[in-house]
């Protein structure tokens, strides 16, 4: 009862923070803090840098910046807490489906790309790789319930809307195609690879990461769910040892934005060299900058990250 009290209320000051008091920031920017910035330079804010010093004094931006913050720390610190208090358990479940799987395939050689140990992706500590104990699945536990708050349910029931979202559009754009090899890169505990490997379910459906916990659990979790055509790779997206022109659809789900541009651009020569001649590449990222972004709306995602 507690837990889900705690988890509701986090849900719910998301959806206040986000659609209550961040109109209220727009709105500040664009009734004072952009017209004293015309004012005072004679012309409007060119850069998310810019909008962010003029913003830095503004009380609205304050409050909603530091609410979203400690919202996250808190969504945090709420999963964890409950997902340790039954770590035992959910280890021993998870090892008793795992045995003897020739789908899940570790491998302790892999190195951490600096662009996940530099920092506390999403401020989880210890990000989606660190292990408290022997076959440790906390981290995508706590991942799992804490995305359903974060978004407040938006993803759905399985946070597996960019998947479902993703083979329905191929299913809409390519009738005809029928993938025998499927490689999503980056997938963590392939949340978002299961409606993929649901919606072509003859296929050899590879979920890619580097992280042992997020493979054990979401390996686990796609047994579970009756889905037995995945294989759970632990390996580096640059150098994972996939037949090159073997692969017939290559994906990721909102996974560029936590690399570089350097690993970005070898990742997507990686993928390219996977494919099979006429295979093909879908990404689901967020919206990218363009000539139409606003400085505002840069200085709000510069602001995520």
């Amino acid at each position: 009862h507690d837990d889900s009290a705690r988890m509701n209320f986090l849900a719910n000051m998301n959806v206040h923070v986000g659609a209550v008091l961040f109109p209220g920031v727009s709105a500040s920017y664009e009734a004072k803090v952009k017209p004293e910035f015309e004012k005072e330079r004679g012309r409007a804010p060119e850069s998310s840098v810019e909008v962010r010093d003029a913003m830095k004094s503004d009380p609205a931006y304050q409050t909603w910046s530091a609410l979203r913050r400690n919202t996250q720390e808190a969504r945090q610190q709420v999963g964890r807490s409950f997902v340790y208090k039954q770590l035992d358990t959910l280890v021993e479940r998870a090892k008793t489906i795992n045995a003897g799987s020739n789908r899940l395939r570790l491998d302790e050689s892999v190195k951490i790309p600096r662009y996940l140990s530099a920092a506390d992706n999403h401020v989880m500590p210890g990000s989606y790789y660190t292990e408290v104990v022997p076959d440790d699945i906390s981290a995508p536990a706590n991942y799992e319930s804490g995305h359903y708050t974060t978004v407040a349910g938006g993803t759905g029931p399985k946070s597996d809307l960019v998947g479902r979202t993703m083979a329905a559009w191929l299913k809409e754009n390519y009738p005809d195609i029928k993938p025998q090899r499927i490689v999503d890169i980056g997938a963590g505990a392939g949340f978002n690879t299961i409606p993929l490997a649901q919606a072509y379910s003859d296929a050899e459906v590879w979920v890619v990461d580097v992280a042992a916990p997020m493979l054990r659990y979401g390996h686990a979790r796609a047994k579970e769910m009756g889905v037995e055509n995945m294989i759970f790779q632990q390996a580096d997206a640059e150098s994972v040892d996939i037949e090159p022109g073997s692969v017939d659809v290559v994906i990721s789900a909102m996974f560029f934005h936590e690399t570089s541009t350097k690993a970005m651009r070898s990742i997507l020569e990686k993928a390219r060299a996977m494919l099979k001649p006429g295979g093909l590449m879908l990404h689901m990222e967020q919206p990218n900058f363009d000539p139409d972004t606003t400085p505002f709306e840069k200085f709000v995602r510069d602001w995520d990250c």
